[in-house]
């Protein structure tokens, strides 16, 4: 196959990919790019992007020089980076900055006269998501770390995840496995496909088999127009199984033959599908015991876990803890005196970064006029934190108690009127814009805006 050919290929994956992807050469120019990039940069339809400097109201080539340059991966002309390039931007678009992630990954391609690039600009749900004044900064690369022996558990997962080996996540909950999930999509070899989540202990029984493998028109009542289910649209790309230790055993079934040989079956259909996908699994489970006991769980185990990587609690990496909280620091002003770091240290942190993020966010109320913190203040919040815990019996790892502010009046009207358009479209958020005569990119923004989708950021 030709570079001509690869690429007219490459523009067809990535208008699947809902994040804004672009294909580019080594001189800036745009070889493709898919309409999701247009939504999110909110231009007109149809409109065409030709070149990294002119991108709508965005400057992306000035973005990956600066990036390279940072990363000593590029020199001060801009002569083109060998490596991946992974990091966090604001986009000043229309109404609002945008908090995005970067990735850019270079494509090997048979013409050697001409050196392409896969770059993705993800929204930063991690940033968006988060109530107001509840961080106040851009966290780190999920594929970062301070603390060495989680930093050589990070690299290991990212070379796994290269070379197409399948990934099981442990970790105690809040240690952020979902977030490295999708950060490892995203800068892997499959970062131009659809990364598909499936959240194992919420996914509808009743529907499960329809979900999972979609169905074809007649197939039961009520199936008037088929369906592509939830494994064919992580072909080519990445399924994420999210807390697989919750797995119920008509999922577990229903998935054992897939993850075995990536064949399956539509309902209603006697044609033979195959699926080719990256498969990352996630559990908070004991590490000994991710999955229970017994020959189907122990078949299912093999067949997720090429590679079974824990990634250690926060109390663990206190390198970690201090890159964080300086990080803070630094975008808030708040400074923390020595005793006070040392207070920190010294937690036991059982709910790991979400915790930790929580905490943060509550200690902007109680700093001195100059910013100042001291560990009177930290031992008061630390106390003052409740834990909510399961019922008697059955203990699990506690959640810190955050309550946000109250909206207002207008947001009270607004946020119904979006729940209202999004019950009216069975939860289609395309059909929902329009129906508000907004584009998908705002419609998100209210939805994060207004806390009408849950938190999982660190699950």
């Amino acid at each position: 196959m030709n570079t001509e050919s690869q690429a007219e290929l490459i523009g067809t994956l990535i208008q699947q990919n809902r994040d804004g992807v672009l294909l580019v050469d080594d001189q800036g120019r745009i070889v493709t790019h898919n309409t999701a990039l247009v939504e999110l940069l909110e231009q007109p339809a149809g409109t065409r992007f030709e070149s990294t400097l002119r991108l709508g109201p965005v400057n992306l080539q000035r973005l990956l020089v600066r990036a390279a340059i940072a990363a000593g991966e590029q020199d001060a002309v801009g002569r083109p980076s060998p490596r991946s390039l992974d990091f966090p931007a604001e986009l000043d678009v229309r109404h609002a900055p945008l908090p995005v992630r970067i990735t850019s990954t270079p494509l090997p391609l048979p013409d050697g006269d001409r050196r392409l690039r896969l770059v993705t600009l993800r929204p930063e749900l991690a940033a968006t998501e988060a109530a107001p004044d509840q961080l106040g900064f851009t966290p780190g690369s999920p594929l970062e770390s301070a603390d060495a022996p989680c930093r050589a558990r990070l690299e290991l997962a990212r070379k796994a995840v290269a070379a197409g080996i399948r990934l099981l996540l442990l970790g105690e909950s809040g240690t952020g496995k979902t977030l490295l999930a999708q950060t490892l999509h995203r800068s892997g070899p499959r970062a131009a496909g659809s990364l598909v989540e499936i959240h194992c202990a919420s996914l509808p029984q009743t529907a499960l088999e329809s979900e999972l493998f979609g169905h074809a028109r007649g197939s039961f009542p009520g199936a008037s127009t088929e369906r592509i289910g939830r494994l064919e649209n992580a072909n080519g790309g990445t399924l994420l199984l999210d807390e697989i230790g919750e797995i119920s055993g008509s999922l577990e079934a229903a998935l054992h033959r897939v993850l075995g040989d990536g064949r399956f079956e539509r309902m209603g259909e006697n044609r033979t599908r195959h699926v080719d996908m990256q498969v990352i699994s996630t559990s908070s489970r004991d590490p000994g015991h991710p999955l229970d006991a017994g020959p189907l769980r122990a078949g299912l185990h093999h067949r997720l876990a090429g590679l079974t990587i824990t990634l250690p609690p926060l109390r663990e990496r206190p390198g970690d803890l201090d890159a964080t909280i300086e990080r803070w620091s630094r975008h808030t002003g708040m400074e923390l005196t020595g005793q006070a770091r040392d207070r920190l240290h010294q937690h036991d942190w059982p709910g790991n970064f979400r915790e930790l993020r929580n905490l943060l966010g509550v200690l902007r109320l109680h700093a001195e006029p100059d910013g100042r913190l001291d560990a009177g203040v930290i031992r008061e919040t630390l106390d003052g934190h409740r834990f909510e815990w399961g019922s008697p019996g059955t203990p699990t790892v506690p959640q810190t108690v955050y309550r946000p502010a109250p909206f207002t009046a207008a947001e009270e009207r607004e946020r119904e009127m979006l729940q209202a358009a999004l019950a009216a479209h069975d939860g289609n958020r395309s059909r929902a814009a329009q129906s508000l005569r907004m584009d998908r990119t705002t419609l998100w923004r209210k939805l994060h805006r207004l806390r009408l989708i849950p938190d999982r950021r660190s699950s």
